[in-house]
This record gives C-alpha cells, sequence and structure tokens, in this order.
C-alpha cells in the first residue's frame, strides 16, 4: 500500500464534532486531510526537540569521557539507529494518520494501548521535568527558593503555550525559538575555540574524566535518551504529507539537529571541561545570554514534550489532553526541581539508564506487529481490533523482565537498550497470526491480476 492510498486507521471515524476535536488537537482521533500541515513547520516543530538543552547537555557528556573523534562516531552510531526507530514509526503516522497513542492500539488493542500510552506518558513526562531542570540549572544561582521559583515559573509558561497546541502554539515556537538557540550556542563554541586557543586544541584535548564510561555504555544511554522521541514521531508525522516529508523531517531532527547539537555540546565540554553546563557558560561570559536563550529555546522542547506526554496521557486515563496536560506539566515542575537538587547531570545520565529498561519493548511491539505480523493491513480499521491484544501484553512484560535480567544482573550496558528484544519476543508469540496474515497477502497478490 502506498503512503497516498487510503490507510487501514482512517475507517475509524475523524470526529463527531470538528470543532472539539481541532481544539484538542485530534487527540483521540485520525488527523483529516483538511489538517496537513507543511514539511518546514513539521521539521522545526521537530527540530525543537533535539536544539535543545538536554541534547546540548549529552553532547557535552561526550566530552567529558571522550575524544573529539570517538565522541564524534558514537554519536553518528546512536543517531543512525534513532533514525531507523523514527523513520518507521512516522511511516505509521503518515498512513494511518494516528498520534502514537492511537498507533499503539493496533498491537495492543483498544483498551490494551492504555498501558505503552501510560508508560510513554510518564517518560516523557520525566524528560520534560529534566529538561526543565537543565534549563534552571543555566539561571544565575539564587537557592533553593530561587530554584523553586524558576521551575513554576517556567512550568506554568510551558502549560499555557502547550496548551495552545500544534497550529496555535507550537509551529511559531518552534520558527522563533530553534534559530535562537542555535545561534546562541554557535556563539559559545567561537567563544570556547577562542578560549581555548584554537580548534586543533579541541581535538587534542584530553577528557576531563577519560575512561569513565564505556563506548557500548554511552550508544546505550544515546539510544535510550532519544527513543522516546523516535516512538512519539506519529504525533506530529500525522499531520505530514507522505513519507518523503517523513523522512525530510527525520534527517532534519535527528542527523541535523540532534547530531549537530551533540557536535557543539561535544566541542563545549572538551574545550572547558567543567562539571556543568551553568559554569561552563561563566567562564565565557555568557551567563545572561545562555539563560535568555535557553529559556526562549526550552519553551520549543519542553512544549513537545508537554505534547506528547499529554496526547499518551490522554489515551491511557481517558481524559481530555488539555486536563493531561495540566498533570504531565505539574509533575514535570518537581522532577526538574529534584533533578537540580540532586547534581543535573548525574540524576539525568541515572534516569536515562532506567529509561532502557522498559522503553525499546514499546516501539519493537508496535513496528513487528504493523510491518511483520500484519503487513500493514487492518482491513476493519479500529472496529476490527480487539479491546486487548494479550499477545502484546505478555511481550511488553517479559521483555522488561529480560531486560532487567540482561541490565542488573549480566551488566549488560547497550542490547538491552534497544528496540529489538521486544519485537523477537512479540514474534515469537504471533506466529499463528504471522502465517495466517502472510498467506492472505499471497493469495491477495496472486488474485489481483485476474481481476484486473
Amino acid at each position: 500500500m502506498s503512503t497516498e492510498a487510503t490507510p487501514t486507521a482512517r475507517t475509524a471515524p475523524a470526529g463527531d464534532q470538528p470543532v472539539e476535536d481541532k481544539y484538542d488537537d485530534y487527540s483521540l482521533r485520525t488527523v483529516p486531510e483538511s489538517e496537513i500541515k507543511s514539511t518546514w513547520d513539521i521539521a522545526l516543530v521537530r527540530m525543537g526537540f533535539t536544539v535543545s538543552a538536554s541534547d546540548l547537555v549529552f553532547g557535552y557528556t561526550l566530552g567529558l569521557f571522550f575524544s573529539f573523534g570517538n565522541a564524534l562516531l558514537i554519536a553518528i552510531a546512536y543517531s543512525a539507529i534513532i533514525s531507523v526507530v523514527s523513520i518507521l514509526m512516522g511511516i505509521i503516522g503518515v498512513r494511518e494518520r494516528t498520534s502514537f497513542a492511537l498507533t499503539s492500539r493496533f498491537a495492543f488493542g483498544r483498551e490494551g494501548s492504555r498501558l505503552p500510552s501510560l508508560v510513554m506518558a510518564v517518560i516523557i513526562a520525566a524528560f520534560y521535568g529534566y529538561i526543565l531542570g537543565i534549563t534552571v540549572d543555566v539561571f544565575p544561582k539564587a537557592g533553593s527558593a530561587g530554584q523553586i521559583g524558576y521551575s513554576i515559573a517556567l512550568g506554568v509558561l510551558f502549560l499555557v503555550i502547550s496548551g495552545l497546541g500544534f497550529e496555535r502554539g507550537l509551529k511559531w515556537i518552534g520558527r522563533f525559538g530553534v534559530p535562537v538557540m542555535i545561534l546562541l550556542v554557535l556563539v559559545a563554541v567561537i567563544g570556547t575555540v577562542i578560549h581555548v586557543g584554537g580548534f586543533g586544541a579541541i581535538i587534542d584535548a584530553k577528557p576531563l574524566q577519560a575512561g569513565g564510561m564505556t563506548v557500548a555504555g554511552i550508544i546505550g544511554l544515546g539510544v535510550a535518551k532519544w527513543l522516546a522521541g523516535a516512538t512519539v514521531t506519529p504525533d506530529l508525522l500525522r499531520f505530514g504529507r507522505g513519507t518523503r516529508t517523513v523522512v525530510t523531517t527525520t534527517v532534519a531532527e535527528f542527523l541535523v539537529g540532534n547530531l549537530g547539537f551533540n557536535l557543539l555540546g561535544l566541542i563545549l565540554g572538551l574545550g572547558l571541561g567543567k562539571s556543568d553546563l551553568g559554569t561552563a557558560f561563566g567562564l565565557l561570559s555568557l551567563t545572561w545570554l545562555a539563560t535568555v536563550a535557553f529559556v526562549l529555546q526550552s519553551v520549543t522542547v519542553e512544549m513537545n514534550e508537554l505534547y506528547a506526554a499529554s496526547l499518551a496521557a490522554s489515551n491511557g486515563i481517558g481524559m481530555r489532553r488539555t486536563i493531561t496536560n495540566v498533570i504531565v506539566g505539574v509533575v514535570g515542575i518537581g522532577i526538574g526541581y529534584y533533578g537540580i537538587s540532586h547534581g543535573i547531570i548525574a540524576s539525568f545520565l541515572t534516569f536515562i539508564g532506567y529509561v532502557g529498561y522498559a522503553l525499546p519493548a514499546i516501539p519493537a511491539i508496535i513496528l513487528a506487529d504493523y510491518f511483520i505480523v500484519q503487513r500493514m493491513r487492518y482491513p476493519a480499521g479500529f472496529a476490527g481490533l480487539p479491546a486487548v491484544n494479550w499477545r502484546a501484553i505478555a511481550a511488553f512484560v517479559i521483555t522488561v523482565a529480560i531486560n532487567l535480567y540482561l541490565g542488573l544482573y549480566l551488566g549488560d550496558v547497550l542490547w538491552h537498550s534497544l528496540p529489538l528484544i521486544g519485537g523477537v519476543v512479540y514474534i515469537a508469540l504471533s506466529l499463528p497470526q504471522l502465517r495466517a496474515a502472510w498467506t492472505t497477502g499471497s493469495a491477495a497478490r496472486a488474485v489481483e491480476p485476474a481481476a484486473h
């Protein structure tokens, strides 16, 4: 089936209350063709995920542990892995016009999709909180009371703008916030190069904490860090024009935004050699500029995080997106302050490590069901889906158990973070359905020429 063909999910109602659905950004409905957005706007909003403080911090962390050449290869490796997942998830979103929450119903069932939706909502809410903490950490130091005040003020701002949705909020902030953040970091990089006496000094620089992290470990963290963003790709690509939009915007998000910002953060980490980004910007006398730019840009990425988490939570607990948006925002403020008070970089890396045990199972199961078991065919659309697909639920539980065993008992730092094991487990549990789907598909292709 081509991207432009009528997808199976569109047999589901597109909305009995168009005005209400549009206000709620079609959180639990398929997107009508009249709401398709430009590729440029989708690309800018997607880049808002990766042209961010957290990506800069991760690149900065690379510079604390690895040399320039090794860190660059590492960043390319996990960016490529994430791009594959994002493209596949995006193809589902653009074909079916479904958000991540609705997309998960194909594999998990109408009610079973509440499980991955709630897991994703919690994970993204935590990411939202940590990015809020990273932003506040760059602010001029003002003690615990000041940090709480910063967190609440920013959290309220993000809540208001995220509540406006894609058309009235994300699109316009993306057009403004992304360029401002890029400008700040370019200024900081130029200042760093001058500070250390030239780019050659950065290439030859010895990492501050060399040997403190393995290559496999940091690739695993890199995949876990961006896997949530790749998994919720349908949230934005459901507004896309076709497969070309999926590929183009994925390249913009992960190979330009993510890899590019990792590179800039790497230069700062190697050049300045400080354990936190706020101190590093202070060395360059850029604290106030960094504060302004981080606030402006963080609106973009935090809106994206809130938007994705609220969509997932809406499906998970059956409430409107406007309500779940507030719930996620309040929880995120608390997480942000917790991260600051426990050392934001160390706390953030620990959180990412835990994410790698549960998150990879979700896209692995969804992709295995859609592309391999069902071969992109759901003839009856949403109406034909079971309330709960217990094979998917079982695959998720088994995969998390395997991942915990690999990570906690065997000391694995990479394989449990990849979206592979869940797909293999799901396929193993779906062999009868797999044979039926492929037999039906082969028979249909054999009859098709005669029909013409």
